[in-house]
């Protein structure tokens, strides 16, 4: 078992020598334990880089305006209230008024 501990201080022996060349925004991803127990190597990170999970994802004028149009709509698009709204019959009504009266007693 005493194979395992010089390869850890052969790595950070590594690291140590990895963070001396480091240039101005660089980093360093410390090295990770596989599950057999090998380390892998340390990860240099150049300064400025976005890793391509975090890049935002392209879209086009036209989508962007379709978006700020589908905000500010109170309605979804062809939906006209007008023609959906009908006169209300006597028996609704009642029904509403019913309804109201029952609300009011609770």
């Amino acid at each position: 078992m005493g194979s395992s501990n010089g390869g850890a201080e052969e790595e950070l022996s590594k690291m140590a020598e990895l963070s001396k060349t480091l240039k101005e925004g660089e980093r360093i991803l410390a090295p990770t334990r596989r599950p057999d127990g090998t380390l892998r190597k340390p990860i240099r990170i150049r300064a400025g880089y976005v890793p391509q999970d975090e890049v935002a994802i392209y879209q086009s004028k036209g989508a962007l305006l379709k978006k700020e149009l589908m905000a500010l709509q109170e309605v979804p698009p062809g939906y006209d209230p007008v023609i959906d709204s009908k006169p209300k019959t006597k028996s609704i009504k009642r029904n509403e008024r019913k309804k109201e009266k029952r609300l009011q007693v609770i």
